[in-house]
């Protein structure tokens, strides 16, 4: 009986493509079906390369019905119809005595299928367990009872006892349990990685939505206080002017969460063009030397880089991005000092790294950089490094980052180069 233990693997093997292939990966349900059809016809190809020869006349038998069942549970009538002419065409090819029995007992369990197809629809499509056991079971049946017939009809002697065809039967449903308990227990797992995936989808839109509202109504709240201040006219002349100032300022703070919160939820991807790393860097540098002189802080550059250095980017996006970290860089060094901007290449990747001496972050914080909303500073957003974050990965990068409190914090952006060529130090 090893013949059918090894029917048995091959068909669990099948099993464990299809879910390698379709269950561990998102695709089109016409690609679905197709990949069932496909791996149904080479397990029952390879269950007849490898049967039990035990009966004389040129007999075989394993475990074909098993596929070719699981196969229209799961693909439908197209893959059965594909299936059965993969099985006629092949068992046709091994001939021998048994062709003929082989076909009609074919015959027989496609038609008792296609009569519970139509008499009882939900139990192929809501009870699959149940369906296949059943119908394992009267196909082992079917095969003895014709098998029987045609050696009684033809006088032909068997070798096999009545327990082996018992074996058989059983090996039959036991394989067919398995196989039906195995893809039961992956459409679940699925059926649950989706479910977490829109959960966790839907917790992160109402937190980014409820978290938007917030900070947008701070500002507002400000604004409409002056504005019902400016609708009594009880404000001095000399007020209104400060106050004016005021609600500018924070009807442009409001502006601002919203431009980061767009450049998040629809990063930008035109406008690519070759961007020379050298000059973007030291473009940057200028940009942010007067922000960072009002802090007290010195912004060092070291760039070991080749002279034709270049990233295919959009330039004002990879400049918000290295703005957005040197300035959270700036503003944690309350007590002024030193920030380096290094950037060097290493097995065809840019690394820039943005290194400050600021308060520095816990294990937990450093963790949670990057997601909205959350800000180590007393009145930050986190926006803008969500948006770095969003930047980087758009170009097939990644931010890697180290800290430790009261010591600094060290920025990591890798990104892929364009292109390479002669070395030049500065």
């Amino acid at each position: 009986m090893k013949e059918l233990l090894i029917n048995t693997l091959i068909i669990f093997i099948c099993i464990l493509f299809y879910q390698v292939f379709w269950l561990d990966r998102d695709g089109k349900e016409t690609r679905n079906e197709r990949l069932i059809t496909l791996l149904a016809a080479v397990c029952v190809v390879l269950c007849m390369t490898f049967p039990l020869r035990t009966l004389s006349g040129g007999y075989i038998y394993d475990l074909r019905f098993v596929p070719t069942i699981l196969c229209f549970l799961y693909g439908g009538y197209r893959s059965l119809i594909f299936v059965s002419l993969t099985y006629l065409v092949y068992r046709c090819y091994l001939g021998g005595a048994g062709f003929y029995p082989a076909t009609l007992q074919y015959v027989l369990l496609i038609f008792i299928i296609v009569c519970l197809y139509f008499r009882c629809p939900n139990l192929l499509k809501k009870r699959k367990m149940m369906a296949g056991i059943l119908l394992a079971f009267l196909a082992s049946v079917i095969f003895v009872v014709v098998l029987t017939c045609h050696q009684i009809i033809h006088k032909h002697t068997t070798d096999a006892s009545l327990i082996q065809f018992i074996l058989y039967v059983i090996i039959n449903l036991l394989t067919m349990w398995c196989s039906l308990y195995l893809i039961k227990s992956m459409l679940e797992k699925k059926e649950l990685k989706k479910e977490r995936n829109r959960s966790d989808k839907m917790h992160i839109l109402s937190e980014l939505a409820a978290s938007v509202a917030h900070e947008i109504r701070n500002p507002l709240t400000v604004v409409h206080g002056f504005m019902q201040l400016f609708s009594e006219g009880e404000i001095e002349e000399n007020k209104r002017k400060e106050y004016a100032k005021i609600m500018l300022t924070e009807l442009e703070r409001a502006q601002s969460i919203i431009t980061d919160y767009l450049s998040f939820a629809k990063p930008e991807v035109e406008g690519r063009e070759q961007v020379h790393v050298i000059d973007i860097i030291d473009q940057v540098a200028n940009i942010m030397s007067p922000f960072a002189l009002l802090s007290h802080v010195q912004i060092s550059t070291s760039l070991t880089l080749r002279e034709s250095t270049y990233l295919t980017a959009n330039p004002s996006k990879v400049k918000q991005c290295l703005i957005n970290i040197i300035k959270n860089g700036i503003e944690s060094m309350d007590n002024g000092g030193t920030l380096h901007i290094n950037a060097s290449e290493e097995n065809g990747e840019l690394i820039i790294e943005i290194i400050d001496t600021g308060k520095g972050m816990t294990a937990e914080e450093v963790e949670r950089i990057g997601f909205p909303f959350y800000s180590t500073k007393e009145k930050g957003t986190g926006l803008g490094t969500m948006v770095s974050y969003s930047i980087v990965k758009g170009l097939n990068g990644k931010i890697i980052v180290k800290s430790e409190k009261g010591r600094g914090t060290r920025f990591s952006i890798i990104l892929p180069v364009s292109y390479i060529g002669r070395t030049a130090q500065r």
